[in-house]
């Protein structure tokens, strides 16, 4: 337990901090603010750089300080548990800097959307992350778990990243980094920043009817317009269906525990619903899922979603 004195001496390094650096800090938020399943426990502290630099010089002097923190996007692939989170969390929402078209390369900042970013680029006739219109949230969140859809990934366009080292932004080669199936070699502890993607050229109307085509997909098979956080799990290797396929086999859509559901549209997604619904509820449903699937298939299900622990 963390006694009166540290907890004091922390909040004045913060407030020390974000001052001098000119960042907005706030106090009294939530999760349930914060991520798009509406659920989760209180913030100790939401810090809000406005740019790349702010951001790299924010952390750093965080970690100097012995101030533990964790970065958040948009919220849209993590779900927090209902305590009360005592660590900063380093809101990148305000890095939506307009990106910087150069040729078939785009320069673009973490907090900028991944969907508007597609569109960007459809429009100067650039192809390579058009499948991915349609997922929620950030480019910095989409390069941490190297998002992807309909044959496309977005590590495979990254020519440079721009991560937070020693108070300044550096950049590294795409090539230097993992890109796994939902995962990346990135460790926490890693402010990523932005990121330069080599596209390709091609013909806008074509660009986008592919697009518009995956969207339309998307729409029809998974519940837009709920409070969910994507895809709750990976697909399993060893699985010759998908896991919705799995989950919904097992005759679990539609299943409720508190305010989460399995969403009857697509069995890969909790959704939660009413003001009464907590964290606890979906990760419960969650872990009822892998052991339906552990027993009847031995297959023990990953998470895709970011579980956040107060602990």
């Amino acid at each position: 337990m963390v006694s009166v004195e540290e907890t004091n001496g922390r909040d004045a390094a913060i407030e020390e901090v974000a001052a001098r650096l000119r960042v907005r800090a706030e106090r009294g938020r939530r999760f349930a603010e914060l991520t798009s399943l509406r659920v989760g426990g209180a913030i100790d502290w939401v810090l809000s750089p406005e740019n790349e630099g702010q951001a790299a010089a924010l952390v750093y002097e965080l970690e100097q300080r012995g101030v533990a923190w964790r970065p958040l996007g948009s919220g849209s692939n993590v779900l927090a548990d209902d305590g009360a989170h005592h660590y900063a969390i380093v809101s990148l929402k305000e890095l939506k800097a307009d990106p910087v078209f150069a040729g078939d390369r785009v320069s673009v900042s973490a907090g900028y959307s991944l969907p508007r970013l597609c569109i960007d680029s459809a429009r100067r006739g650039l192809a390579g992350i058009e499948g991915l219109n349609g997922i929620p949230g950030t480019v910095g969140g989409a390069l941490w778990m190297n998002a992807g859809a309909y044959g496309q990934e977005i590590g495979t366009v990254v020519e440079t990243i721009r991560v937070a080292r020693g108070g300044r932004v550096v950049e590294i080669p795409g090539a230097d980094v993992s890109w796994n199936y939902r995962h990346t070699s990135f460790q926490d502890g890693e402010l990523l920043l932005g990121a330069t993607l080599l596209l390709r050229e091609g013909d806008p109307e074509e660009i986008s009817a592919r697009m518009e085509a995956a969207k339309s997909e998307r729409m029809a098979t998974q519940p837009h317009g709920t409070r969910s956080a994507g895809c709750f799990f990976k697909n399993a290797p060893a699985s010759p269906v998908g896991t919705g396929k799995m989950i919904d086999d097992l005759g679990m859509k539609g299943t409720r525990r508190g305010g989460a559901v399995i969403s009857p549209k697509h069995a890969n997604f909790i959704v939660t619903e009413g003001d009464d619904a907590r964290a606890a509820d979906a990760l419960a449903l969650a872990e009822e899922i892998r052991e339906r699937v552990k027993h009847e298939h031995g297959i023990e299900l990953e998470y895709e979603v970011e579980l956040w622990s107060s602990k």
